[in-house]
């Protein structure tokens, strides 16, 4: 170990101790790090040391609400109208992302984690196309306007939503591969903040704010929803 590696965990230590520094949390810590081996596998894969994991049911249900949005208004002039002006960002942001790739394969400087940022949102736009990814976004910020407490910070929300669009597109490191199944590894790859920021600033490009001003269209179709759940329960009570 050399002296200037010292240094920094000596610092390290002086700064945050040897436990976790998360209230309520007195785990060792790693040298260098504020937290815990679980709270740093939370921070890097969760966007927060504090977000706990959304449960798939929770986001399942937001998507059917969208997706009922979205059934509901096919007939409706001012549905084509949002969507249109939606396409056109997502064509502008198509032609941004392309032009950016391009010049980095040229030889164009450029920081490797936004190049894969990039490649990400390239995945996205020929994987998922305009309508799944429309839905998983409205459905994150419907969950977020649903339940505050739902994403610990605006920053584990971003990451988490980032990581749902990344692995729909199943965009992976082709290094991360399980050696056994010969599956990609795309849920268990970090997502780093280079790489989350630049995606995150592409498709609020395109879709803004657009899931939360959405928020009460989106809650009358969820509570039909939760209404049909319910009838669906009570009637399987009563079948002999």
């Amino acid at each position: 170990m050399t002296k200037a590696s010292i240094g920094r965990v000596r610092k390290a230590q002086l700064t945050y101790g040897n436990v976790c520094t998360l209230n309520g949390c007195n785990q060792p810590r790693k040298s260098g790090h504020k937290w815990c081996a679980l709270h740093k596998r939370r921070s890097i894969y969760r966007g927060s040391p504090e977000q706990n994991m959304i449960r798939q049911r929770d986001i399942s249900f937001a998507r059917k609400t969208v997706l009922f949005l979205i059934q509901d208004n096919q007939n409706n002039p001012a549905w084509h109208d949002l969507m249109a002006a939606i396409q056109s960002n997502w064509d502008a942001g198509v032609r941004a992302v392309n032009q950016e790739l391009l010049l980095s394969a040229t030889g164009y400087a450029m920081n490797r984690l936004r190049r894969n940022g990039l490649r990400i949102c390239s995945a996205i736009f020929a994987g998922v196309g305009l309508q799944k990814t429309f839905i998983t976004y409205c459905a994150y910020q419907y969950l977020q306007e649903f339940n505050l407490n739902q994403f610990a910070t605006d920053t584990s929300f971003r990451h988490l939503l980032v990581r749902a669009l990344r692995n729909e597109a199943k965009d992976f490191n082709p290094n991360l591969i399980n050696k056994t199944t010969g599956k990609p590894l795309a849920y268990s790859s970090p997502l780093y903040m280079n790489e989350r920021d630049c995606v995150w600033e592409v498709m609020s490009g395109i879709f803004g704010a657009t899931g939360m001003k959405l928020y009460t269209q989106l809650e009358k179709r969820a509570e039909r929803l939760r209404q049909n759940n319910l009838n669906i329960n009570k009637a399987i009570k009563n079948i002999q």
